[in-house]
């Protein structure tokens, strides 16, 4: 839709709820850093399995 996903998770998240916990966590255990570790790492492993 081109939207930001903030507008979409601020709808479906209540403060406490069930997502609202899950959300939280990610956000804790930094999960948008290790996500972006491991496509780094695939990607480099790409470019070595094409040399």
């Amino acid at each position: 839709t081109g939207a930001s996903a903030a507008p979409l998770r601020a709808k479906v998240t209540s403060k406490g709820g069930t997502t609202f916990a899950a959300l939280d966590s990610f956000r804790k255990d930094e999960l948008e850093k290790i996500v972006f570790n491991a496509m780094k790492a695939a990607a480099d492993r790409s470019r070595e399995l094409g040399k």
